[in-house]
């Protein structure tokens, strides 16, 4: 990895951490059934692709729940009307729109979002985030939008995946009330090999 490519990255987990406090109210606070959501700030459109996509992103295992479990389309959209700024409001949308517009390009006018099967979704992530850097620097305005947007949902899915109350305490290693600190130990040792949940 490029160092600036880490310090971007740290640069986003930076961001994510700075906003913990009110997203993690807003995910506590997700509890719509997944059939009845119907979302605040995303058209209902805009809805069924975020609900499309972050289920193929994060999808239920034997072992583990998916993100529609745990209610992240819905984290997503709160989050977006909620805590955003109108500036990150509209480049939101635009983003989202852009990715609906890839997904309907060629179809008839009259086609409805809710006829996509779910190969269409699997290509569209395929296409952009199975590509390697140096296929995207001939990406058109476009293009580079909506690898922006699907970049940038999956990091936000993965956010809120892991920072859910269920994922947090049943999945993660989970301590509610920590002990000693115990420095230079392997990390299969201290918890099995899981990473730390921030639940507590």
């Amino acid at each position: 990895m490029k160092r600036r490519d880490a310090l971007k990255n740290i640069g986003l987990s930076l961001g994510y951490a700075a906003m913990a406090p009110s997203a993690l109210s807003i995910l506590q606070s997700c509890t719509t059934e997944v059939e009845k959501w119907v979302p605040q700030f995303l058209s209902i459109d805009q809805g069924i692709v975020v609900k499309n996509l972050v289920d193929l992103i994060l999808p239920k295992t034997e072992k583990t729940p998916g993100a529609l479990e745990v209610n992240v389309p819905e984290f997503i959209d709160l989050l977006a009307f909620k805590s955003y700024e109108e500036k990150e409001q509209t480049k939101f949308k635009k983003e989202i729109e852009t990715v609906v517009g890839e997904l309907t390009k060629g179809k008839d006018p009259e086609f409805q979002i809710s006829d996509l099967k779910t190969e269409a979704y699997d290509a569209l992530l395929a296409k952009y985030l199975k590509t390697k850097p140096e296929d995207r620097q001939g990406y058109n305005k476009e293009q580079k939008l909506a690898y922006s947007a699907l970049a940038g949902l999956r990091a936000k899915a993965v956010w809120a995946y892991k920072n859910s109350e269920l994922v947090g305490e049943t999945i993660l290693a989970y301590n509610p009330v920590p002990g000693g600190q115990k420095g230079c130990i392997d990390v299969n040792e201290a918890t099995g090999g899981k990473a730390w949940s921030l639940q507590g």
